[in-house]
């Protein structure tokens, strides 16, 4: 009798103490860190690379520039391209192959690019212009979710035509007629790598639950190299292959810990 007694008092002893530990834990990789960032999703997972593409679920076209005046209204899901060929419809950097600008840009993680609409890279502002001319941007935006409020810390692999950067929270500032950006806070800088992944790391304040990432994709004017007197725009999209994982320590403490618990009341069953 006072055997189990004493068996008994142990078990709870040590599952308080797990529990415990277990608080530590998350208050080490929440609060007292950094929050844990999930449910962040690369671009065009849903579709299997070497297949057709289509809308992405998680990634939305979000604003164009005030200047633009055809067809495209912004608030619906992000085109998922097929890639390869034509390169008429999808430029070569964005597909695989060393020669066709880096093998590392399309596939990596399964993301794949995307842009406006269908196979259909084309400028938002097609023809030739005299020069000077604006750059001009698409603002696109996606969720994840944060474990707590706090500042957390941000490490994004990326590539885009031409130019990225990444906000988290704000509103849209449509200062510049052609480039449309964000008031919230920038996560690192610009990313200007087209034909190869890039880091575009940093940290910004976050909210417990939803919170937004926003992805400012700009394009360059450039000066025509047959005619300096005109210019034109090329097409546009982007590729988020890596995102920030909840912290393999945290997650281990709590999938050990709950573990121990269901252990020591399985074992207190046994003793009543």
């Amino acid at each position: 009798m006072l055997k189990t007694l004493f068996l008994r008092s142990t078990a709870r002893t040590l599952a308080l103490g797990i529990a415990a530990g277990v608080a530590l834990a998350l208050a080490a990789g929440t609060t007292s860190a950094t929050p844990i960032i999930r449910e962040l999703h690369l671009t065009g997972t849903e579709y299997p690379i070497g297949t057709a593409g289509g809308q992405d679920s998680y990634w939305e076209v979000y604003a164009f520039p005030t200047a633009y005046t055809g067809p495209l209204t912004p608030g619906y899901q992000a085109w998922v391209f097929t890639g390869g060929a034509p390169q008429g419809n999808v430029p070569q950097q964005w597909y695989p192959g060393i020669g066709n600008g880096g093998s590392d840009n399309v596939g990596a993680n399964g993301a794949r690019w995307i842009g406006l609409q269908q196979d259909n890279a084309n400028a938002l502002f097609p023809g030739n212009f005299t020069p000077p001319q604006s750059d001009y941007s698409v603002i696109y935006r996606t969720t994840f979710q944060a474990s707590s409020t706090g500042i957390a810390s941000f490490a994004l692999l990326t590539a885009a035509d031409n130019v990225i950067s990444f906000f988290v929270g704000g509103t849209v500032d449509n200062a510049n007629a052609y480039m449309p950006t964000m008031t919230g806070v920038q996560i690192g800088s610009e990313s200007f790598r087209l034909g190869f992944l890039e880091w575009v790391t940093g940290d910004a304040p976050v909210d417990a639950g939803t919170n937004f990432l926003y992805a400012v994709v700009r394009d360059r004017f450039r000066i025509d190299g047959t005619n300096p007197n005109i210019g034109n725009y090329g097409q546009t999209g982007f590729i988020v292959a890596a995102v920030p994982e909840p912290s393999s320590f945290v997650l281990a403490a709590l999938g050990g810990g709950v573990m121990a618990i269901g252990a020591i009341r399985r074992r207190l069953k046994r003793l009543a």
